[in-house]
């Protein structure tokens, strides 16, 4: 009688274990009190969910969701504290809506092959992390974006790699972003601002883009310590600064690119402790204010330091690589000022095809009669105190300083310790 009874009980509890795995996505959100979680099969889910109240959804190892080339995944809205965590996505129009809610956390999610993964529309406080994408392939006009967000505030991005979308982040009236620890490869724009502001972008690396960042018509920017590197097509730039406002560019390393920052029209804004290296333009200057600041960064191995349409900056305490100046009075500072302004770099601005013409002998000996005869220029791209050492130098020199001084000290402390006993013996 008993094994009867076992046996029954373990059919049953088959049964109904294979009914809920069966189950829709959209069924078994529904059965999730609110508040509660849902750990989701390890299996594929062919369907689209929306998501109304707080809840967490947790993913195994082999949960894969998709709904189709023309249709999004899951839809959270008009609801607050909603947890998403170790989802896998792919084929589909877009993984994740988000709709006027808030308190949303989006953790360890997977895509590949997807037009979009997240799009957030009038919603604050929402976090994604740690947020891996793959595009579509074709062109950019066939793509969409990695993360995109509208008409939104306080929206976190942060240890995420997308890669060969359209953009990889897009922030469009979006105030107080942050967007940190991210990388963007192979894409149009690596991270695309508008009409944004309170803007702090931190330790992102943008590589192989159109444009590694562009910002345009925003205000109160703090762009710090990103690496971006190899933006390099014809109409290529590191940094495009449009029509902006209080940005500060700070401790970025800026590296083989077309041009490391395009600014044009900025305003009331700062360019300090970058590294440009081996940029073909590092900076380029349309519709310059005054009040802007260069100040405080290296130019190392560039073509073209700093150019301009004929607006002026302030531009001082920068280090040239090409600056042939002394320092007599040993100051760090040189003594003669450093005049950036070249024929050349001019008639780029205006006609970019002369790009080609870059180190022909002409353009050399063209830029060497500029040094000569641009002496007198004290209007337009002057640095009045141009630094004789680079702050790369001053980094790397004081640690290797420091090491050599501990092992000279030790080896001092040896050959006395050994003479002292050749002596006694």
């Amino acid at each position: 009688m008993k094994w009867r009874f076992l046996l029954v009980f373990f059919i049953s509890l088959i049964g109904f274990s294979a009914q809920a795995h069966a189950e829709s996505l959209q069924k078994q959100i529904d059965k999730t009190p609110s508040g509660g979680t849902l750990k989701l099969f390890d299996r594929v889910y062919r369907e689209q969910a929306t998501i109304r109240k707080p809840i967490t959804i947790v993913g195994g190892e082999k949960t894969l969701l998709k709904a189709g080339y023309d249709k999004t995944v899951l839809t959270i809205e008009n609801t607050k504290d909603v947890t998403l965590k170790n989802l896998n996505f792919s084929r589909s129009q877009s993984a994740i809506d988000v709709k006027k809610s808030s308190q949303i956390h989006i953790e360890n999610l997977k895509m590949v092959y997807m037009f979009s993964g997240v799009n957030i529309r009038n919603s604050s406080d929402v976090h994604v992390k740690n947020f891996k994408m793959r595009g579509i392939d074709g062109q950019y006009a066939d793509k969409g974006t990695g993360i995109a967000a509208y008409d939104s505030k306080r929206i976190n991005i942060s240890d995420s790699d997308i890669t060969e979308v359209l953009d990889a982040y897009y922030l469009e009236r979006v105030t107080g972003s942050r967007i940190i620890n991210n990388i963007a490869t192979f894409s149009r724009y690596g991270l695309h601002y508008m009409y944004g502001k309170d803007i702090y972008a931190t330790g992102n690396t943008l590589e192989n883009n159109v444009t590694g960042i562009m910002l345009m018509i925003a205000k109160n920017a703090l762009l710090e310590k990103n690496k971006i590197q190899y933006q390099s097509d014809w109409n290529s730039s590191g940094f495009t600064l449009y029509n902006a406002e209080n940005i500060v560019t700070k401790n970025n390393e800026l590296i083989g690119n077309r041009t490391a920052i395009s600014s044009q029209n900025m305003k009331k804004s700062t360019i300090l402790d970058n590294t440009f290296l081996t940029n073909q333009t590092a900076v380029e200057f349309t519709g310059s204010y005054k009040e802007n600041e260069v100040e405080h960064n290296d130019f190392l191995g560039n073509i073209v330091n700093i150019r301009s349409d004929g607006t002026a900056s302030n531009i001082v305490g920068n280090y040239y690589d090409d600056y042939s100046g002394f320092d007599i009075e040993d100051d760090g500072i040189g003594d003669s000022k450093y005049v950036a302004l070249q024929s050349f770099g001019q008639w780029m601005v205006r006609e970019p095809a002369y790009q080609y013409y870059i180190e022909s002998p002409s353009v050399v000996l063209l830029n060497q009669m500029d040094q000569q005869t641009n002496k007198t220029e004290t209007s337009q791209l002057v640095d009045e105190k141009p630094r004789m050492k680079s702050i790369t130098e001053f980094e790397t020199d004081r640690p290797m300083k420091i090491w050599l001084i501990i092992l000279g000290g030790i080896l001092f402390i040896g050959s006395l310790y050994g003479w002292r006993r050749s002596v006694k013996i």
